[in-house]
């Protein structure tokens, strides 16, 4: 699969540890009149954050998005972060009045950091972050974990591979919090993340902190997480690129608003023709405004072959919210369905441009 960066600013955000869930903002008593919002009905609804803006103004950032559902009557939470175009799944269960939320636990990996940090790791423990897991799961994960702490100790790479595994920014697990205000009839969400250092469970706070939520009723949002950033490209030119191995896309320097910036995907694997199969994409732009069910041109190169050319264009005119990355970016959401079932599937690829 081809490579093609796209480099943005890098925000950096430093936060202090500490090994308690941070507490917030304590919401007020007094429900608002007609508020019919309750921890246990919050199924198939979808909240973006309400971004606080320096004139003391609130505006609804879609750019920050969860969608709550309810599967097999569990809560889970698609949510991404703040993220330009991440999206992860939470299992979630309600606690009193909240409803706590965890990401599938990563559990070689935390069995590896309490090894490196002095600690023991047994199933009892690895079971603690993942109820559903498997005594299989639990042992495969010890057993990798071990092998791999065994390998590097007493070796000239150890400080490197104990400093990756005993580290405070080492995110090991995301954690949601999520309370009803019925005060102002919205949603309290705390966005954390669990790690282990020197043997111990620490919590902190993501980037995105604690903040309101609120319904979004602006239309469908993407809650699908991007597994391919390196086939689109970002251009000037709406020419099908003459040689693919050296392809002039938009850099460092980005694109000023206003001006249209064209898209074409190259991935190898989705520009043959394959009969019996038909491919259909979805377009979204920053996580919104999809443009679904379109299909790619055909086209015929050399030596009577075809091929698939997928093509669009984009121009972003308003600037974001002061407080997010100045970043446009564009998901195409790829299927092909095949008279074979065992041929179909899909995949998710993006790709972002600086704006200024």
């Amino acid at each position: 699969m081809r490579t093609i960066p796209v480099i943005l600013p890098v925000v950096l955000v430093l936060a202090t540890a500490c090994e308690e869930k941070k507490s917030g903002i304590t919401v007020g008593s007094g429900a608002v009149e007609g508020c019919d919002l309750a921890i246990d009905k919050l199924a198939d609804t979808t909240w973006v954050m309400l971004r606080p803006l320096p004139d003391k103004s609130e505006i609804k950032d879609p750019r920050t998005r969860m969608r709550i559902l309810k599967e097999d009557g569990q809560f889970k939470v698609k949510y991404n972060v703040g993220s330009l175009a991440d999206v992860y799944t939470y299992g979630c269960e309600i606690q009193g009045e909240e409803l706590i939320c965890a990401e599938e636990a990563k559990l070689r990996d935390i069995c590896q950091a309490l090894l490196v940090g002095g600690a023991e790791c047994t199933a009892e423990t690895l079971q603690k972050y993942e109820k559903s897991a498997t005594a299989e799961e639990v042992a495969k994960a010890i057993e990798e974990a071990t092998a791999n702490v065994e390998k590097y100790r007493n070796t000239d790479k150890w400080k490197q591979f104990e400093l990756n595994n005993n580290n405070l920014g080492n995110k090991l697990q995301g954690r949601l919090y999520i309370k009803v205000d019925t005060r102002k009839c919205r949603l309290r969400v705390t966005d954390n993340y669990m790690t282990i250092y020197n043997g111990k469970e620490v919590e902190d706070s993501n980037p995105v902190g604690t903040n309101p939520f609120v319904k979004w009723d602006g239309g469908e949002l993407l809650f699908e997480h991007c597994t391919d950033s390196g086939d689109i490209a970002p251009m000037r030119s709406a020419e099908y690129p003459a040689d693919l191995n050296n392809v002039e896309t938009i850099g460092r320097e980005g694109v000023s608003y206003g001006e249209e910036v064209h898209f074409w995907y190259l991935g190898q694997d989705a520009r043959d023709v394959v009969d019996g199969c038909k491919v259909t994409y979805d377009l979204w732009f920053d996580g919104q405004n999809p443009q679904k069910g379109l299909e790619p041109e055909v086209v015929e190169v050399k030596g009577g072959k075809k091929e698939y050319r997928y093509h669009w264009s984009h121009t972003w005119t308003e600037p974001f919210p002061e407080g997010t990355l100045p970043a446009g970016v564009t998901v195409m959401h790829r299927r092909w369905t095949c008279e074979d079932p065992s041929k179909s599937g899909e995949e998710v690829a993006c790709a972002a441009v600086a704006l200024h």
